[in-house]
């Protein structure tokens, strides 16, 4: 091969290795550029200190799903008040933080367009993995009545699933930060709880103790002798039940002393005289029958006698 040959074939070869990419940096160049970078947000804040929020979206991986959103919400929790979360492990803290990325835009201008007259349901980020369970990745705001244009005496926010307290507050009356239905940052006063993704489940609700019927009062019969009345309970825990009041009570049964006393035994004035009965109609009908036959035959035996 000559001189000139070898100057082809080295400035071919020095042309192909400028020009090649990998796969994969192909499909890098090809992908869109996300809108934003939540760490970085996060970093720039003025506000407040956000440095273990910032760590963990990063170590779980949460960060990068974030970006990769066109609308999104983040509910940010400061070092102040994000307690032991870093604790925990990365399955279950990148499950807990899922809960605090609304996959919707929710910037003060909409929050204050919010009724108090309705709560509003709100899907995460931890929905769209498809292993909540019910209501687990669904947030709840709610707008507290006869209050002031204030947002963090307005809003509370809370998980949707059951026995989940609503109990998060807005911690500034702006955002963190923002770009027009893009992105936007709140600061929150805790970490949200969702029955079920922590592990740990809200404490059981006290059932009511069981309430005691209201005694009736004893029923009212004319015997001789008088129903007694129930006896007084030892505890006065039914105040505020329906019972009669002592005004309202009927009269109790008149107390009878003995039978012979009852109200429906005759008295002695209306006892009648020992004495023999009057004869009846059809007794007296029957003698009066026999006297005029008796009549007859003194009539005829006289007439007989006469020799008529």
């Amino acid at each position: 091969m000559g001189a000139q040959s070898r100057i082809v074939v080295a400035v071919f070869a020095v042309l192909f290795s400028t020009l090649w990419v990998s796969p994969a940096e192909a499909a890098a160049a090809a992908a869109p550029k996300p809108k934003f970078d939540i760490l970085e947000v996060l970093a720039g804040s003025k506000q407040e200190s956000f440095s273990t929020f910032i760590s963990l979206l990063n170590q779980t991986g949460l960060a990068k799903e974030i970006n990769a959103r066109n609308t999104i919400t983040v509910l940010a929790v400061g070092d102040g008040a994000i307690g032991g979360l870093a604790s925990k492990n990365l399955d279950r803290i990148k499950d807990i933080l899922s809960t605090h990325v609304i996959l919707d835009y929710y910037g003060v201008d909409k929050l204050l367009e919010l009724s108090s007259k309705k709560n509003t349901t709100v899907t995460t980020m931890y929905q769209a993995t498809g292993v909540a369970d019910g209501m687990q990745g669904y947030l709840k705001i709610v707008v507290l009545p006869n209050q002031g244009p204030q947002l963090t005496e307005r809003i509370r926010i809370g998980s949707a699933a059951k026995g989940a307290p609503i109990d998060i507050r807005l911690l500034h009356d702006s955002e963190v930060a923002f770009k027009k239905f893009d992105y936007v940052v709140h600061s929150i006063s805790g970490v949200i709880f969702t029955p079920g993704i922590d592990g740990l489940t809200p404490p059981p609700t006290v059932a009511p103790a069981p309430t005691k019927p209201p005694v009736a009062p004893a029923p009212h019969h004319n015997t001789t002798t008088a129903t007694p009345a129930p006896a007084p309970s030892p505890v006065d825990d039914d105040a505020d039940y329906d019972t009669p009041t002592p005004g309202a009570a009927p009269a109790p049964a008149p107390v009878l002393s003995s039978p012979s006393e009852s109200v429906d035994a005759p008295t002695a004035d209306d006892t009648p005289a020992t004495t023999t009965p009057p004869p009846s109609s059809s007794a007296i009908h029957i003698s009066s029958n026999y006297i005029f036959t008796a009549l007859i035959v003194v009539l005829v035996s006289s007439f007989a006698s006469a020799g008529l």
